[in-house]
C-alpha cells in the first residue's frame, strides 16, 4: 500500500516473549478491529491526547469524568488548569494496570485496529517468519523478485 513503516506493538504483545498479563493477551485475542476505539475529547476547551485502545469500562468512565470536570469548570468550581490536568490525571497509571496487573476493565487496552487480526499467542520467531512471509508474497504479487 506504499508504506514506509509500520507500528507493530499490538502484533507483539501476544507474543509468548511478551510480559503482558495473560488477561491483557486475552483482551487482545478476543478483539475485534471496532473494539479498537481513539480516545474521545468531549469539549475543545480540554485537549485529550488522541490514542486508540479496546474500548472498556475504564474508557466509559472517562467519558464521565470528562463531563463531571467540564461541569465542575463551568460552574466556576475548577480553573481551566486544574480541570485540564483532572483530565490528564484520569488515565495515569491505567496503562500500566492493564498490561502488567490484568486489569482490563478500568485499565488503559491501547490497541491498534490490527488487534482483531491478532488470533493467538506465539513465539515471536513465528510471527516473525509470518511477517516475512507476507511482504514476500505482496512482492511477487507486485512483479518484485
Amino acid at each position: 500500500m506504499g508504506a514506509a513503516g509500520v507500528q507493530l506493538g499490538t502484533r507483539f504483545v501476544c507474543a509468548t516473549e511478551s510480559i503482558a498479563h495473560p488477561k491483557f493477551k486475552q483482551a487482545f485475542i478476543r478483539a475485534a478491529a471496532r473494539d479498537a476505539v481513539p480516545s474521545m475529547q468531549i469539549d475543545p476547551r480540554f485537549a485529550v491526547i488522541p490514542v486508540r485502545a479496546i474500548a472498556n469500562e475504564g474508557s466509559r468512565k472517562f467519558m464521565d469524568k470528562q463531563r463531571e470536570v467540564i461541569a465542575n469548570f463551568d460552574n466556576g468550581k475548577l480553573t481551566k488548569e486544574q480541570a485540564q490536568l483532572e483530565i490528564e490525571h484520569f488515565w495515569a497509571g491505567a496503562l500500566r494496570r492493564a498490561v502488567m496487573e490484568g486489569d482490563t476493565e478500568t485499565g488503559s487496552i491501547m490497541a491498534g485496529q490490527s488487534v482483531g487480526m491478532v488470533t493467538k499467542e506465539q513465539p515471536t520467531s513465528e510471527i516473525l517468519a509470518e511477517l516475512v512471509a507476507q511482504a514476500e508474497g505482496a512482492l511477487e504479487q507486485r512483479g518484485h523478485k
